[in-house]
């Protein structure tokens, strides 16, 4: 998804929301100002004291280390639905925004991601990571481009259960479309830095053992061609927990 989200993460969802159930993040994407970004970093951190410690409306602030949007803030809000954001925020809840957020900022930028169930996978034990791996894929015109990408994500996550692999991945759609085509995000979370020696988000040989599951060339049929002919590439952003 765009910048994603901007979008937005602890992407990690919480298990207070029932699995199924609508869950959106609100993401402000933050170009500092590089003479002052001391000053944003304490201002994110007190806005979100005062506004956003608890409940629906729960942020965190991610820096981004790596894709087109290296060098800037991720602002996460949620998780919600749709019908949460109709209460807010109001006249004071800006004012502090401008306050301690906007006067520190050359640029911001929001998208709203919406959780997808079917191609998430989530195995029954894993912690809240304080880095992330995102994967966003730039969906091209062509007719059904986006749910072919979705139908091999889809097919990647029933290979993840039947391999029982230990990590989880999380699918985020992009709730408007953008112009650019990045619209579908895969966000895995990452437990150390060393995981990237072997693996850059899903298992270790997974295209092997894929195949061993769903027969020889699988996962060249399934997963290669369909992102060859329905995506025009992708990028990958590392996000680290910052508040």
């Amino acid at each position: 998804m765009k910048r994603l989200f901007t979008f937005v993460f602890t992407l990690v969802v919480s298990y207070a929301f029932a699995q199924q159930s609508e869950v959106v993040y609100e993401g402000i994407l933050l170009t500092p100002n590089k003479k002052e970004e001391a000053q944003l970093i304490a201002g994110v951190k007190a806005h979100n004291k005062k506004y956003h410690s608890k409940g629906k409306a729960t942020a965190s602030l991610y820096s981004i280390l790596t894709g087109p949007n290296a060098g800037k803030y991720a602002w996460l809000n949620g998780p919600m639905t749709f019908v949460d954001m109709d209460n807010w925020p109001n006249s004071t809840h800006m004012t502090d925004w401008q306050k301690n957020i906007r006067n520190f900022v050359v640029g911001e930028e929001a998208q709203y991601a919406q959780l997808n169930w079917e191609a998430s996978y989530t195995p029954p034990s894993w912690g809240s990571p304080n880095v992330l791996l995102l994967r966003t894929f730039k969906i091209n015109n062509k007719m059904d481009s986006r749910s072919k990408v979705m139908e091999a994500i889809i097919k990647i996550k029933k290979a993840l259960e039947a391999m029982k692999a230990p990590n989880p991945r999380r699918v985020y759609e992009s709730a408007f479309r953008s112009g650019e085509g990045t619209d579908i995000t895969l966000v895995y979370p990452i437990k150390n830095w060393a995981a990237f020696s072997t693996s850059k988000g899903l298992p270790e040989d997974f295209q092997t053992k894929y195949d061993a599951i769903n027969g020889a060339g699988a996962f060249r049929r399934d997963v290669g061609e369909v992102l060859s002919t329905y995506t025009d590439g992708w990028y990958d952003e590392i996000r680290v927990l910052v508040e």
